[in-house]
């Protein structure tokens, strides 16, 4: 490159690394380099004789044309092109498998995953974390992952190519194993079973409607809200209602129902309070509600003992609300079995979640529960809510399974556990009591409230 570019023409600089940084790695520096040069695309080329070069400034003009923030060059859009221009049959049947194995794992419809001519907008490139991806082989991949977990628009266009004697330095098993690895980790990030900080912000994007799946605390407090509030104009306090799937599905009980969240919910709720419950002073009075919804909530706090005694103390009138509360179970067997062999993998939500600050057994939910001053009506374990990673008679007869596990075994099987509690009476709320019982006497008559 240091002898032919000055012969065609004087527009180019040569970056020269003093270390080799590796496939990846060299990509980072020029993708760093193109941003802050304020470059408005980046084209990657093979230097391996394998690509057309004429063809470069066909990139930018798609990106320009079409509208898309990727664009690669596809060897795969022609495969009789691809055979022709000799390309090995290992390698011709190993990209058709990868590219089938990758795009049923990431539910894209990529020709080719692996091409070598590709073109990026900067302004792409500025919105994902690709320092953080690998300096290996399979960068090329984590970019385009990077690219589907960002929405971004892809446009592939059919290109020739040519295999001439030159060395393959890939090693071809290990860049297959990579590739695998890393599409799975991404696979099981959309579904919120791990956490990587190569695609950030997925935690709005993988909490689904939970409402119909009979594993989820969600049916279980729509189950006890109809027993619970079996009249109109009940009043609900949902603390951390998150996006409002709950409301819409109660809306039919016409009840009172009030949410209470940090972040206003997607789907617009009748009554609605911005509260951030880890940082505000609770001064809520949750005995003017006939029941308090708290799923799913304790976990996230760092102090859940404070909040608990807090919430109570607030209590005003003679009268024990009905709380439903929820939490996630640290004791779950695949959490045990995974810290058996040294594993504990954060998530974007279950278990694990990676914003979850406290976790519970079973014995020290109940304990909690008890020692802040509130009555444990029953509690009972909650299996693992297949139906919100697929549908159909599998994902049916796992839940069902999971569930009768969950009752039968909670401290192991539950994946959640599920309780119905109601806050033990305050001193406040017995002296005040009292005083209205001896028409406001200075000296309260507590066996009237004994009695």
């Amino acid at each position: 490159a240091g002898k032919i570019l000055p012969k065609l023409g004087s527009n180019h600089t040569i970056i020269k690394l003093h270390k080799n940084q590796g496939y990846g790695g060299n990509q980072k520096v020029c993708y760093r380099y193109a941003i802050e040069h304020g470059y408005d695309c980046a084209v990657l080329l093979h230097g391996d004789g394998q690509y057309a070069p004429e063809l470069v400034t066909k990139f930018p003009s798609f990106l320009e044309d079409k509208c898309v923030d990727v664009v690669l060059g596809s060897r795969m859009k022609d495969k009789v092109c691809a055979l022709r221009g000799n390309m090995p049959w290992y390698k011709f049947c190993g990209n058709i498998f990868l590219t089938l194995l990758q795009n049923m794992l990431s539910k894209q419809k990529i020709s080719e995953y692996h091409t070598g001519y590709r073109a990026y907008r900067t302004d792409f490139l500025k919105r994902i974390p690709f320092e953080l991806n690998s300096d290996d082989f399979h960068f090329d991949t984590d970019i385009l992952l990077q690219a589907f977990h960002m929405d971004a628009k892809i446009f592939e266009f059919a290109i020739p190519t040519f295999y001439g004697d030159e060395i393959c330095r890939v090693p071809l098993f290990k860049y297959a194993h990579n590739v695998i690895s890393t599409t799975l980790s991404y696979r099981m990030q959309k579904l919120g079973l791990m956490v990587s900080l190569k695609f950030p912000h997925s935690a709005n994007k993988v909490y689904r409607d939970k409402t119909d799946d009979s594993n989820s605390t969600h049916a279980h407090a729509i189950k006890d809200l109809n027993s619970i509030c079996g009249r109109a104009g009940k009043k609900v306090l949902d603390i951390g209602c998150g996006t409002g799937f709950l409301e819409k599905k109660i809306k039919h009980l016409n009840l009172q129902y009030k949410g209470l969240d940090k972040k206003i919910p997607k789907i617009p709720t009748k009554s609605f309070q911005q509260f951030d419950l880890e940082n505000e002073k609770w001064e809520i009075d949750i005995s003017e509600y006939d029941c308090v919804l708290l799923l799913d909530v304790i976990e996230h706090l760092s102090d859940p003992e404070r909040f608990l005694i807090e919430m109570r103390n607030q209590m005003k009138q003679f009268k024990t609300t009905k709380i439903l509360i929820s939490t996630a179970n640290i004791g779950f067997v695949l959490v045990r079995m995974n810290l058996l062999f040294g594993q504990f993998n954060y998530a974007d939500r279950g278990i694990l979640d990676i914003t979850h600050k406290r976790l519970f057994t079973k014995s020290s939910f109940k304990k909690l529960l008890v020692e802040t001053g509130y009555e444990v009506k029953k509690i009972h374990g909650i299996g693992i809510p297949f139906k919100t990673l697929g549908k159909g008679w599998f994902f049916g007869a796992l839940s069902k399974l999971s569930g009768l596990m969950a009752r039968f075994y909670p401290s192991l099987f539950a994946f959640q556990f599920y309780a119905q509690i109601k806050p033990k009476m305050t001193t406040y709320q017995l002296i005040g009591y009292s005083s209205e019982l001896n028409n406001g006497s200075d000296r309260p008559n507590l066996h009237a409230v004994n009695s």
